[in-house]
């Protein structure tokens, strides 16, 4: 599970159910269906209009997998599952094979199975590798566009909610006790932009940025399995791959493979 978009969806509820309690008199003010209506129907509208339905079971799925799945950074991982196979592979040319199953990086199992069932040059394995790593880096900014489009529309319809509570009050003011009802009608007419920016900030937008985050991770990890089978073919010395593959990560993070790689 990802803890921390779990603590994040959690602060942030407490945060907003504290902020509301505190900051009137009556919470039921923001329980506003004309706004819920605009902000989350017309965003709802603008997406039907902007990707194909076939996209929505896709973000559904994106969602449950961002706050329901395991995002951790497994570039040591991958790294330490490499040099292992350089390692065997230069004592046993089935090694590859026997390890195939056991790999933990399914990018990795990728590689070795083309690269052990034959047929195919080592140009050919590169470009094939390389097109597949392009393949998932457009996947994942492709969903991270998707959640950043949906932030531009809830803060809008909001507005729009906003608008037409002010029209709606300003119909009123020439009424009977139009004084009176001013500052509640207001406070109505600016729920509808609160819908808006919670439904925004809170949502689409960390979704579209942790996204984004992945794919930058998931960028490297995919180049160092492109770089890790080019040296196991070549059956170069485990150490020296090693120190090629910890050439993508930081001082921290490098130490943290070699402690690993010594647990071995």
């Amino acid at each position: 599970m990802n803890i921390s978009s779990v603590i994040g969806v959690v602060v942030a509820l407490i945060v907003l159910i504290v902020s509301i309690m505190t900051s009137s008199k009556s919470a039921m003010v923001f329980l506003d269906p004309h706004g819920i209506l605009i902000v989350i129907g017309g965003t709802a509208a603008a997406a039907m209009m902007c990707f194909p339905l076939k996209s929505y079971v896709h973000v559904a799925k994106v969602i449950m997998n961002k706050f329901l799945g395991n995002y951790a950074t497994r570039h040591e991982v991958v790294i330490n599952e490499v040099v292992d196979l350089a390692r065997g592979f230069r004592e046993n040319n089935d090694y590859l094979k026997q390890k195939l199953k056991t790999l933990k990086t399914p990018f990795l199992a990728d590689a070795v199975e083309l690269l052990t069932q034959g047929g195919i040059s080592d140009d050919e394995l590169d470009e094939i590798l390389i097109k597949r790593a392009a393949t998932h880096t457009r996947r994942y900014e492709y969903d991270a566009g998707v959640f950043r489009t949906l932030a531009k529309f809830p803060p809008a319809f909001g507005l729009m909610g906003t608008t037409l509570g002010m029209i709606s009050l300003l119909q009123q003011l020439g009424g009977k006790d139009a004084q009176q009802m001013l500052g509640p009608a207001m406070a109505i007419g600016l729920v509808a932009t609160f819908y808006g920016l919670t439904l925004s900030n809170l949502i689409f937008i960390p979704i579209a940025e942790n996204l984004t985050m992945i794919n930058r991770e998931d960028e490297t990890l995919r180049s160092i399995v492109i770089e890790g089978i080019m040296h196991i073919r070549q059956k170069a010395h485990p150490k020296l791959v090693e120190e090629h593959l910890k050439s993508y990560l930081l001082p921290m993070e490098r130490a943290q493979v070699s402690s690993k790689a010594r647990a071995r």
